[in-house]
C-alpha cells in the first residue's frame, strides 16, 4: 500500500505524536509499504515560492507545507498517491488530510491522539471563545470526518467510548507504541559533553507546563528538602512556563537540572540510566514517554486519569498517584531513596515493567494491527 501520514509538528520540534508518527512510518515501510508525512514546516525556511520541502527522513519522504495552508496540504497529500491518509491530531491538518482522501479515493484513517477529551487543558484554550469554537468543530465536521472515516483509531477506553457516543461505527481500540529495539535497560549510547548526568536520578522528560505536572514535582521536591532528601532531577524538555519553572527551582534552591529540549538519539540512554521517570500529569491519553521509561526498565510515576491506568498498573510495574497529589508523589519518590526500602521491590516492578511493555506494546505487535484495521 501507499500510505500517507499527516500530522501538525515535525522534527527537530517534537511532540508525543511526532515519535508516534514516524516510528510508525518506519515499521511500515519496513513492512513493505510505500510510506510518506505531510506536515507543517516550522523552522522558517520554506522561500514564499515554495508549496513544500519534500525531505528523506529514516527512509520514508517528508513533505513540509507552510504553516496554515490548508489548500496546499491537500495538494501535498494527493501528490503522494495515497492508497491510504492517516490523520494524526485534531487541528488544521484533519480537513485537507479527509478532503484528499476523498479526492484521491483513498481510505481514510482517523487518531485523535486523546486531544478531544483533554483539550481544554492545554495552553491556548483559556478563552471561552477558543472552547466554543472547537466544541462546535468537534459537534460539526469533526463528527462528519469521523463517521466517514474507514478506520478510526482509539488510544484508550476514553477515547472509544467518545466516539460511540458520536455514532462513529469503525472504531479500533490500538493503544500507542514503543521500539523495544531501542529502549532497552543498559543503553550505552555516548552522551555529548553538555549533557551530563548524576547517578540514580529521576528523570522528567515532556513539555514544561502545569499540565504535564511540573509544578507537583516542584513542589514533591521541596517537601523531599525539608526532610532532607535532594535528589538529583533532570528536565528535558522547553515549554511556554520553562522560565517560571526555573525561577522557583533556583528560589528553593532544589537539585534540579534543566536540559532544555534533548535530541532524539540521548532519550534510550538517559530512560535507560534514570532511577525513577517522573510525570505527573493532569492529563495524558496515552503518553509514549511511560512506554519509553517502562521498556528501559526505569519504574515511573504516574496519575491515574485518561489512559495512563492502561499502561501503569500501581505496585506491579510502576506507580501511581491522584492527579496534584503532592505528598503522595513525595512519600513515593522518598520510599525509592529509602536506604531501608526493599531493593527487591523494585527489581521485580523493573522485570515487570519490561515485559508488559515487550508484550502489548512493541511497534512489531502494534503495526500490523493498524494495517489491518485500515483495510477492514
Amino acid at each position: 500500500m501507499n500510505i500517507t501520514h499527516v500530522c501538525k509538528v515535525w522534527y527537530p520540534r517534537a511532540t508525543g505524536v511526532t515519535v508516534h508518527v514516524d516510528c510508525l512510518a518506519r515499521w511500515m515501510k519496513a513492512a513493505g509499504h510505500q510510506v510518506s508525512v505531510v506536515t507543517y514546516d516550522f523552522s522558517g525556511e520554506l522561500l514564499p515560492d515554495m508549496k513544500w520541502r519534500e525531505e528523506e527522513h529514516n527512509g520514508y519522504r517528508t513533505f513540509k507545507t507552510r504553516f496554515g495552508n490548508r489548500e496546499i496540504v491537500q495538494k501535498a497529500i494527493e501528490a503522494t498517491q495515497p492508497d491510504v491518509v492517516h490523520a494524526h491530531g485534531i487541528w488544521e491538518h484533519v480537513h485537507p488530510a479527509w478532503e484528499a482522501a476523498r479526492t484521491a479515493g483513498a481510505r481514510f484513517a482517523l487518531t485523535a491522539h486523546g486531544t478531544w477529551q483533554f483539550l481544554y487543558r492545554t495552553p491556548g484554550m483559556e478563552s471561552w471563545h477558543r472552547r466554543f469554537q472547537f466544541w462546535w468543530y468537534y459537534r460539526t465536521r469533526w463528527r462528519a470526518m469521523a463517521r466517514d472515516a474507514e478506520a478510526v483509531i482509539a488510544l484508550n477506553a476514553i477515547e472509544e467510548k467518545a466516539y460511540h457516543a458520536l455514532g462513529v461505527k469503525n472504531v479500533y481500540r490500538i493503544p500507542n507504541g514503543v521500539d523495544c529495539r531501542e529502549f532497552y535497560p543498559e543503553v550505552h549510547t555516548p552522551l555529548p559533553a553538555t549533557l551530563t548526568i548524576p547517578e540514580n536520578y529521576i528523570f522528567y522528560a515532556g513539555a514544561v507546563q502545569t499540565q504535564k505536572g511540573i509544578f507537583t514535582l516542584l513542589d514533591a521536591l521541596c517537601r523531599l528538602k525539608g526532610k532532607g532528601l535532594c535528589p538529583h532531577v533532570l528536565v528535558a524538555g522547553d515549554g511556554p512556563e520553562l522560565e517560571r519553572s526555573q525561577s522557583l527551582a533556583r528560589d528553593r534552591q532544589l537539585n534540579i537540572s534543566f536540559a532544555g529540549r534533548v535530541d532524539r538519539q540521548y532519550m534510550p540512554r538517559l530512560m535507560a540510566d534514570a532511577g525513577l521517570f517522573v510525570l505527573p500529569s493532569e492529563s495524558e491519553p496515552f503518553a509514549t514517554v511511560y512506554l519509553e521509561a517502562m521498556a528501559s526498565g526505569t519504574p515511573c510515576i504516574g496519575t491515574a486519569s485518561g489512559g495512563t491506568p492502561e499502561i501503569i498498573v500501581d505496585g506491579e510495574n510502576g506507580f501511581l498517584i491522584p492527579i496534584g497529589d503532592v505528598g503522595m508523589l513525595a512519600k513515593v519518590i522518598e520510599n525509592y531513596y529509602t536506604p531501608e526500602t526493599d531493593k527487591t521491590i523494585y527489581d521485580k516492578i523493573k522485570m515487570n515493567a519490561v515485559q508488559r511493555v515487550q508484550s502489548n506494546f512493541d511497534w512489531s505487535i502494534l503495526t500490523p494491527r493498524i494495517l489491518q484495521a485500515y483495510l477492514s
